[in-house]
């Protein structure tokens, strides 16, 4: 293999200094040069001062990386947008605008000195083997593109794509991305985020978005999916499909054909997920005479359970909103557990964010208690108070929170009125085949389609299946159980026939929400894991004394896996550009200098080759495609450095869609970058 490595070679597509930014906003200009981050907001200490309604104290950022300027919504309540689409990162390239703020937001023009104005086009899709396709849709700026597939979206009868690092909002409201104008669907009912990881589908509405009878909360969206909006069979149906490389979603595809067949020879494997609140959910639990319900109320198994044991139960049951930017984000259930406004529940309903919890995720601004009327335990709660978290168990998914202010904020002091507390069992006297009684309060349990937080209490029984010992928690992890539980009923109690908790409703495996699978067997009614109540004295003890929390777990669970460390001697060469991706990187090419590549037929394929050394595998990396003047970014594909750290010579497969005069592919891995450019002829 020819050559030696350049030092830390840092090639763009303009050359290697960082360019100025030029910023006009408000009247006013500003020039940065790059030595440390833009600030913008509508505080008096930010670098970029707009006074707009819609604009948050700390909106966004500009961040130069030594190479190029990236644009950077620092969790404002409004967003940042360009060209319409709402964008949580934008690289900035050339000329262009972008709006801080809703639709009356503040709009800033910047130039990156010494650039060609940026120009969106839709000539090329350029991907690379293993490596996600970027698409650009039109009106996109060139240079708003980060690492992951393009996204597109199928409601109502039209097709939107959008471009990585965008925020794609679902909902009645004419400002969203996706308008559906049906009844069934909120104003703001979903939102798809773009991640480091990927895509990432949210539910915020009322009414829900199922998968069948599942409810979804939270979902990764990495292949095809269609979801209905407002109702599982009489919503309104959205199809969203990451825009992968052609020849992966061939590999879906085949995948997918072959699950099916073994699907009808070993059947399907249970997973967790968890019940409501942040994750997708099972069934509907009571409710009908098929399953116990009825007017007159369930009927239970359960006979060493009173009827006053129970209707304390019921009473000390409360429904739970979480609001989060000042709209209701997802729901669960809790119970009381003192006087003065405690409430248990799970961290994945009230505190997703906090350390150790397995998927975390933005932890809501408050949560709304309902509370059961206290002359109608059947009738729908009745919204009372905001309660926020006091101690959370992120590895255990258990959290306490404490009643704060009325339902309007309002400070409250005094009796407030709650219902009997929930009294606390002992989990490890409960055996397998012991009756057990779930409540909580699931989504379909609405009884006025109008106002879906119009819930009663909801009871189902079942019995103990078995007692799981799961690390690093050792016996008596989980109680397993036949219980009904449906999305909504995360938080909610488990008693026993004393009417006492000795569990928090907490995940459910059905085959619905495992999906195709290749072992194990088929659960036909789904299988309830509740967290056994003698987990939770840690937290309750720290909610009552008021003393800070920390779970004993945190550092014994996985986080995620740390990214690997480039060698000391790591580089990267431009190895030119080949018609059979041999991967010989024989040519000579550089930003001065492009190789010539005779040959090429389009659309056809060729390939990009790149010399590299000291790269350890799982190392991040980019590949970035601009034309060939430079002018233009034609696209961007993330993947994962999977050959080896020896020198060695990698061949990128180019798919080009038409004739064109040249392209420059620039690899970028952590702070190494280099430019290989090529001209055709």
């Amino acid at each position: 293999m020819p050559g030696d490595f350049p030092p830390r070679a840092r090639f763009g597509p303009y050359g290697p200094c960082m360019a100025p930014l030029q910023i006009e906003a408000g009247g006013r200009n500003w020039t940065f040069d790059g030595t440390a981050p833009v600030t913008i907001g509508r505080d008096p200490a930010c670098d970029i001062v707009l006074a707009g309604d819609t604009v948050s104290r700390r909106h966004a950022e500009i961040r130069p990386d030594g190479a190029t300027w990236t644009l950077i919504d620092v969790g404002s309540s409004s967003g940042t947008f360009s060209n319409g689409t709402r964008v949580t990162e934008m690289r900035l390239s050339g000329q262009g605008r972008f709006r801080i703020g809703g639709v009356e937001g503040e709009e800033v023009g910047f130039a990156v000195v010494g650039a060609r104005p940026a120009v969106a086009t839709e000539d090329v899709a350029l991907p690379a083997p293993g490596l996600a396709q970027t698409v650009l849709p039109g009106g996109a700026v060139p240079g708003s593109f980060v690492p992951g597939p393009a996204l597109l979206v199928r409601a109502g009868g039209s097709s939107r794509r959008f471009v990585p690092g965008t925020t794609v909002r679902i909902g009645r409201d004419p400002a969203n991305e996706v308008v559906v104008d049906d009844a069934s669907v909120s104003r703001l009912h979903s939102v798809v985020e773009s991640r480091p990881d990927g895509w990432w589908f949210v539910d915020r509405s009322t009414a829900g978005t199922f998968d069948g009878e599942d409810q979804v909360r939270t979902r990764k969206i990495t292949a095809p999916t269609t979801l209905m909006l407002g109702h599982p069979t009489a919503g309104v149906e959205v199809e969203i499909v990451p825009v992968v490389e052609t020849r992966q979603a061939q590999k879906t595809i085949a995948g997918r054909k072959r699950k099916r067949t073994a699907l009808l020879v070993g059947g399907i494997v249970a997973a967790l997920v968890l019940v409501g609140g942040g994750i997708a959910a099972a069934a509907l639990l009571g409710g009908d005479d098929e399953d116990g319900g009825g007017d007159d109320g369930p009927t239970l198994a359960a006979e060493g359970l009173s009827d006053a044991e129970l209707e304390r139960a019921k009473s000390a049951t409360v429904f739970l909103i979480a609001v989060l930017d000042g709209e209701p984000a997802w729901t669960g259930s809790g119970s009381i557990i003192s006087d003065d406004g405690l409430i248990l529940t799970n961290a994945h309903v009230a505190d997703p964010g906090a350390p150790g919890f397995e998927a975390p995720a933005e932890s809501p601004d408050y949560l709304v208690v309902g509370v059961v009327p206290e002359d109608d335990s059947d009738a729908p709660v009745e919204l009372r108070f905001r309660a926020t978290p006091v101690a959370t168990d992120g590895p255990l998914d258990l959290s306490v929170v404490k009643i704060m202010g009325d339902v309007d904020g309002n400070p409250v002091t005094g009796d407030l009125g709650l219902p009997e507390p929930m009294p606390i069992g002992d989990s490890e006297t409960v055996r397998t085949g012991d009756d057990l009684v779930a409540l909580g309060f699931p989504g379909l349990a609405a009884v006025d389609l109008e106002d879906p937080f119009a819930r009663p209490v909801t009871v189902t029984e079942g019995v103990a299946s078995t007692i799981k010992a799961v690390p690093p928690f050792g016996e008596d992890a989980w109680i397993e159980s036949d219980l009904r539980l449906g999305s909504g009923n995360s938080g909610g109690p488990t008693i026993n026939d004393d009417g006492e908790l000795v569990g928090v409703n907490t995940e459910v495996r059905t085959r619905e929400t495992q999906g195709e699978g290749e072992d194990g067997g088929i659960f036909t009614s789904g299988s309830a894991l509740m967290r056994p109540s003698k987990w939770t004295a840690a937290p309750i003890a720290a909610a009552e004394a008021g003393t800070p929390y920390t779970s004993e777990w945190v550092d014994d669970v996985d986080g995620p896996a740390p990214e690997p460390e480039m060698n000391a001697d790591a580089g990267l060469a431009a190895g030119g550009w080949s018609l059979d991706g041999s991967a010989t990187c024989a040519a000579t090419t550089s930003p001065e200098a492009p190789q010539i590549l005779a040959g090429a037929v389009f659309p056809g394929t060729i390939f990009a080759e790149f010399l590299a050394a000291g790269i350890p595998d799982g190392t991040q990396l980019e590949l970035q495609f601009f034309s060939a003047d430079g002018a233009t970014q034609l696209g961007s594909s993330p993947g994962v450095w999977e050959w080896g750290a020896e020198q060695t010579c990698v061949a990128f497969t180019v798919d080009v869609a038409e004739s064109i005069e040249g392209i420059i592919a620039v690899l970028v891995i952590g702070d190494l970058q280099v430019a290989n450019p090529v001209l055709f002829q």
